[in-house]
């Protein structure tokens, strides 16, 4: 080989390996972690959704997994302990984690590095030379609580060296970026307000005649979330009225004549006049608070054709 060339050869090597680093980086934010609106019927049986965001670190030129100097330590602390508290005060604990499956969680070991080889190796990271720190949350105790607006902070410290030169072969690093940083990321859930609904179906029996049909009594079972106030009625059937009466349709287009009313036996229960007092929901994933209403069929009215008789009632919570 000439001279020369040889010489070339030697000056292109050595301005590959002392090349100016290229600009890259670590850049810190803020962030925010928003779970999707729930009821609380769903934070009761820990439905809510796994939310995902970022740890507030985003980096470039890091070489990960394969320069073993690099790091990226986040230590985690919350504001209330890894919990959701609502207006009321009741709260809804979370396992915060860095990776989707929550193999690890910060909730047991506050301080993780995302640039070690277990966590490289959940996020599929090996190797990358850019990557936003993932950040996963998700209930895991069953809470009774209140609807509103549910919050905690979390505190993230990071403490992080990363390689933001040009790499010869992934393997040599012309310069390092070295910095502590804090951010804090807010994490947020809407609890809504639902209710519980157990109604039975009312049967009259058999009689020949109108008048001889005996009022029926039964319970409408209900059951809203923690502390709400709610109203029930009933509506006005397949009629679409209740007064004076509902009715049952027959063979033929026949109608009898029957109404719901309030346990007083007088008083017409439906949608105009709903339960005049509020009752406050317990939460209870089974309906537990009756309602007791008393079903009559109008002895008064003329005979009707034999057969089987029947309307579809609705009932109401207003809340």
């Amino acid at each position: 080989m000439p001279v020369r060339t040889l010489a070339w050869l030697i000056a292109a090597l050595a301005a590959l390996l002392f090349a100016t680093p290229a600009r890259a980086g670590c850049t810190p934010s803020s962030g925010l972690l928003t779970f999707t609106p729930a009821s609380s019927y769903d934070v009761r049986a820990t439905a809510v959704a796994t939310v995902s965001g970022s740890a507030g670190l985003a980096c470039t030129g890091a070489a990960l997994g394969l320069l073993s100097r690099t790091r990226a330590q986040a230590t985690v602390t919350s504001l209330n302990g890894f919990t959701l508290v609502g207006p009321t005060g009741d709260a809804i604990q979370y396992r915060l984690s860095p990776d989707a499956a929550q193999t690890l969680s910060f909730n047991q070991t506050p301080t993780i590095d995302y640039a070690s080889d277990t966590l490289l190796s959940l996020l599929g990271l090996v190797g990358a030379t850019s990557f936003t720190t993932p950040l996963y949350a998700r209930p895991v105790a069953a809470a009774n609580v209140a609807a509103g607006d549910y919050a905690d902070t979390l505190t993230i410290n990071w403490d992080y060296e990363v390689c933001n030169g040009v790499q010869l072969l992934s393997l040599l690093c012309l310069g390092w970026e070295t910095r502590k940083v804090t951010v804090t990321v807010a994490v947020k859930l809407v609890v809504g307000r639902d209710c519980r609904i157990t109604a039975p179906d009312i049967q009259f029996g058999t009689a020949a005649l109108v008048e001889q049909f005996a009022p029926q009594t039964a319970a409408v079972m209900t059951d809203c979330t923690k502390g709400t106030a709610y109203k029930l009625a009933f509506t006005a059937g397949n009629a679409q009225s209740a007064r004076p009466w509902r009715a049952m349709s027959g063979p033929g287009g026949a109608a009898l004549q029957y109404n719901l009313y309030r346990p007083d036996g007088v008083t017409i229960w439906d949608e105009s006049n709903p339960q005049p007092a509020e009752r406050l929901g317990t939460g209870s994933q089974t309906p537990v608070q009756a309602h007791a209403f008393v079903a009559r069929i109008n002895p008064d009215q003329p005979a009707r054709p034999p057969g089987s008789y029947s309307d579809d009632v609705s009932v109401v919570i207003s809340f």
